[in-house]
């Protein structure tokens, strides 16, 4: 796996001061994941005036739908997919492709967030192994910042968001039905805090992604996945 990944590996990694484009699509496969993977980078990239949506793949509950919103509204999401399919079932699903193949086209973004290859979730590896999927049915010319939720990644770029963290942690509080059973403000805290001072001590948090245009990262996933 590491020699596939290694060419996107860079020894220090740059701290990006923006994100570049005029459309970002979030994909969280659970409601909470956008929150606890990358609402930092999305609330600098909104506040500087960038359009975001997002698109929740899988349903739980009535009132993890209103966190949901809620969520959303602090991150500064100007609209909201929600799929609605059961937990655990978006591996090798039909209509999940198909539905994720229109919000794509619909929404036509220049930057997908989604989480990688290798996050320790179906749901989440089925996000991206759909993209193997429906390749010749969408356009692919976006780039995409994969995040980590359940684990661990291989960064090769990082965002600076200690001055928005306090944004991030109300976001991700918004999950009380979440947050009751396992504390995902202090992973996303411990995670965010150690990179940053990875990064450069003083800094107080960063958020990592694994940056790859879409098709160097479907390509990436063919050769992992063959």
């Amino acid at each position: 796996m590491y020699e596939y990944i290694q060419p996107f590996i860079n020894y220090s990694i740059p701290n990006e001061k923006a994100l570049y484009g005029n459309k970002v699509l979030v994909i969280a496969p659970h409601q909470d994941d956008e929150s606890i993977g990358c609402a930092g980078t999305l609330i600098k990239y909104v506040k500087n005036g960038g359009y975001v949506e997002i698109v929740f793949c899988t349903y739980d509950t009535s009132e993890r739908m209103k966190e949901a919103e809620k969520a959303a509204s602090i991150i500064g999401s100007q609209k909201n997919h929600y799929m609605q399919f059961p937990i655990r079932s978006l591996y090798n699903n039909k209509k999940f492709k198909q539905n994720l193949t229109f919000v794509i086209n619909k929404v036509s973004p220049d930057i997908i967030f989604l989480p990688f290859w290798f996050d320790k979730h179906d749901d989440h590896r089925a996000v991206s192994k759909v993209l193997i999927d429906i390749k010749q049915e969408i356009s692919l010319n976006f780039m995409i910042y994969s995040y980590a939720v359940w684990s661990t990644l291989n960064p090769n770029c990082l965002f600076d968001i200690s001055d928005i963290w306090e944004l991030k942690k109300k976001a991700i509080e918004c999950y009380k039905t979440q947050i009751a059973t396992r504390d995902y403000v202090r992973i996303a805290q411990g995670l965010n805090q150690y990179w940053g001072e990875i990064k450069s001590p003083g800094m107080q948090y960063a958020e990592t992604f694994f940056r790859a245009t879409a098709k160097e990262y479907i390509s990436l996933g063919k050769k992992i996945f063959k």
